[in-house]
């Protein structure tokens, strides 16, 4: 015969679950005291449990900054300003040994556009970038 569990057991399994996720509601939190004053050893499994949330918390955190990021270099707008600083470049290029100064103009304008555009998202970005104080 299989011995049935023991519910006070899985209702302590579920709620140091619930504190790992970050979910323990106030009266959670209270039941878990109580049930943590008749088991000191539970103690110790609550502040693990508290841990693992705080570190689940931070890379969170990290994970939506980087989709932030992505979000910002992939968007419509930054597609279309490297797009005309790209065809300028070439367009100066091809056009240069037929007009040379009207060649070198647009070479110039898309060089220039082309910076201007990473110069722009690297800021954006960095003042977002969760990793900016990690030493490489």
């Amino acid at each position: 015969m299989v011995p049935m569990p023991d519910p006070e057991e899985a209702r302590v399994a579920e709620l140091l679950d619930r504190v790992r996720r970050g979910e323990l509601s106030e009266g959670e939190r209270e039941e878990l005291a109580l049930y943590a004053a008749e088991d000191p050893s539970l103690h110790q499994a609550i502040a693990a449990r508290s841990e693992e949330a705080r570190l689940g918390e931070g890379w969170l955190a990290r994970v939506e900054a980087d989709d932030r990021i992505a979000t910002i270099e992939g968007s419509r707008g930054v597609q279309i300003e490297r797009g005309i600083g790209l065809a300028l470049v070439l367009g100066g290029l091809v056009t240069s040994s037929l007009a040379p100064l009207t060649g070198s103009l647009a070479l110039l304008a898309g060089v220039l556009l082309l910076i201007y555009s990473f110069a722009r998202v690297r800021l954006a970005t960095h003042r977002r970038d969760p990793y900016k104080d990690i030493k490489r």
